[in-house]
């Protein structure tokens, strides 16, 4: 099955460009990265200033947070990624992501028929947990 991996931006960034999973100073990123490799799933970041972003994707650091406001200039954007990239289930890990990156993935996954998996909670919580659930949904 083709999962893909997908968590919210951070505030904290670098200040030149940087592959999106280094751009963000969050340990929650890099480490979800690592587990991503791992497994050998597709990993990408609901960023409030470009939309999704494959984690490898250079980007320029931004000062924008996430709201239904932004989430709807940016939904179409998302949901041209999401059917680029075609995953069967996406893999959220809400773990420090405020509610409207969650509302905002559950959108574009419903527009496409996605499968979405909701993992985490605040200050990492059950991120251990994300390598099984891939394991398990990539066979």
């Amino acid at each position: 099955m083709r999962v893909l991996l997908v968590t919210a931006c951070g505030r904290s960034k670098e200040r030149e460009p940087a592959p999106a999973w280094r751009l963000y100073r969050s340990s929650r990123i890099r480490y979800l990265k690592k587990v991503a490799d791992r497994v050998g799933v597709g990993y990408a970041i609901l960023s409030a200033g470009y939309g999704l972003v494959e984690s490898e994707e250079i980007l320029e650091p931004y000062d924008h947070l996430m709201d239904d406001g932004r989430c709807e200039e940016l939904l179409p954007s998302i949901v041209r990624k999401l059917r680029k990239l075609a995953p069967e289930v996406v893999v959220f890990y809400r773990g420090g992501a405020g509610k409207p990156y969650l509302r905002c993935i559950r959108r574009a996954c419903a527009t496409l028929g996605i499968s979405l998996v909701e993992v985490g909670y605040a200050n990492m919580g059950d991120i251990r947990k994300v390598e099984g659930i891939l394991k398990e949904l990539a066979g």
